[in-house]
Parts: C-alpha cells; structure tokens; sequence
C-alpha cells in the first residue's frame, strides 16, 4: 500500500486547482454566453422571468447573479470534494495500480476513473448544451493536467524503500504485510515499524543504504525511518 499522507498533501493542492480551474472556466462561460443563461433562466424558473435589476428580487439578473453564490459555489465543493477522494486512493492503492512505478501512468488512470465519475454525478451550471460541451472539454483537459501534477507531487511528497530478504523464507513485515522482495512508496520524513519474521531462522540485522535508517539494527522488531529512497535487508546467521 503507497503512502495516504503523501496523497493528501499532493492532494490538497491538485484538487483546490481542479476544482478552481474547472469552476473558474464555467463562470467565464456564464458571462460569456449571459444573454442565453437570462433567456433560460426566465424560460424555465417562473421566479425569474421578471425584468430588473440584479438586486431586484425575481428578476433573471437576479437569479444569474444568484448561480455564482449558490449553484457555482456547490459545483466547486463537489469537485473539491470527488478529486481529492480520488488522489487519497491514489496514494492508498498506488502499489496495487498497474504501471509499474511509472508515477504518470498510475496517475492518468486514477484522472480518467475520477473524471467518468464526475461527468456522471457532478452537473455544471450552463444554460444549454452548447455550454454544457465546452465545461466537459475543459474538464477533460484539466483532469489529464491534473494526473501530471498529481504524479509530480505525490513523488516529490513520498520516498521509495526496497525491501530484500537474504532468505526467501524471511518476512518482512511493515504494519503487518510482508514487503520481502518488494518495494513501497512513505511519507517523507516518516517512521515505520518493521519486523523480520521466519521460522527456524536466526535474525542476525538489518542492511540499511540511501536515505532509509533503522533504530536498531540487530533487533528484529523496530522502526526505519524514511528519508529518501533506500533499501532494507533482512540478513540471517
């Protein structure tokens, strides 16, 4: 499992700017295209089919000025809200993705599910189809330069540890999950508990390179600690 505080912190930031960009991009498409929202507006809503001004309750001025606090507003909080999910399960599930440890790859493919799930349940503020094309295009633009930050951050957040066994019948375990063999991405500046477990082995310590320490190292219980990339081994007598 990858790391879910390095996702939060590159999440933080990816999801403010998607959800900003996005929402910016739908006002400026409100303003653009003003006379066709008003027209829509008193079309459909019998409560803002009168004339006045936009501090005139009842008039469409008033109704379109009300998108941006009400309508607007949401439409932000749900992308807000749907694209840091998705870079949380970036990071939990970032080993399990396919792709290796090809950090874009596994984020592109995180972008697209996220992006079918917007499309499906989050509706932009638009009054016609034509708008509504435009504000899915440059969702489906910004969701692909979302996967490249996404990507950027969340290595730039975490560190990865490789783990060896000098027995293939030695375990690694970290938070109870045999890592022998493999190799995991951690928070920056974090600490891990590990244990070397293996029946009828006698642990003699751990190998340590790069920027992964061990606070004991001829203990078989104890933490590293994560400060660049590195290795740990497990080494028996």
């Amino acid at each position: 499992m990858g790391s879910a505080l390095g996702a939060a912190k590159s999440g933080l930031v990816t999801s403010i700017y998607f959800a900003g960009a996005v929402a910016s991009l739908n006002a400026l498409v409100l303003i653009a295209f003003k006379s066709q929202v008003l027209a829509a507006l008193a079309e459909y809503y019998t409560n803002c089919s009168a004339s006045g001004p936009a501090n005139q309750p009842g008039s469409a001025e008033y109704c379109f000025a009300a998108l941006f606090r009400g309508s607007l507003l949401f439409f932000f909080l749900q992308l807000l809200l749907i694209s840091f999910f998705f870079a949380i399960l970036y990071g939990l599930f970032f080993e399990l993705l396919p792709g290796g440890f090809s950090y874009w790859r596994k984020s592109v493919l995180v972008s697209l599910i996220m992006l079918v799930v917007v499309l499906f349940t989050v509706t932009p503020v638009v009054g016609d189809l034509d708008q509504l094309i435009l504000v899915i295009a440059a969702e489906v633009v910004l969701a692909m330069v979302l996967s490249f930050f996404q990507a950027r951050l969340y290595r730039r957040f975490t560190r990865e540890v490789e783990f060896q066994s000098a027995d293939p019948g030695v375990k690694i375990l970290v938070h109870k999950r045999n890592n022998a063999g493999k190799k995991r991405t951690y928070a920056i500046g974090s600490t891990q508990p590990v244990e070397a477990v293996g029946e009828g082995k006698r642990f003699k310590g751990w190998l340590v390179s790069g920027g992964v320490s061990v606070e004991d190292s001829r203990s078989p219980v104890t933490n590293i600690h994560v400060n660049g990339d590195g290795l740990l081994k497990a080494t028996i007598s």
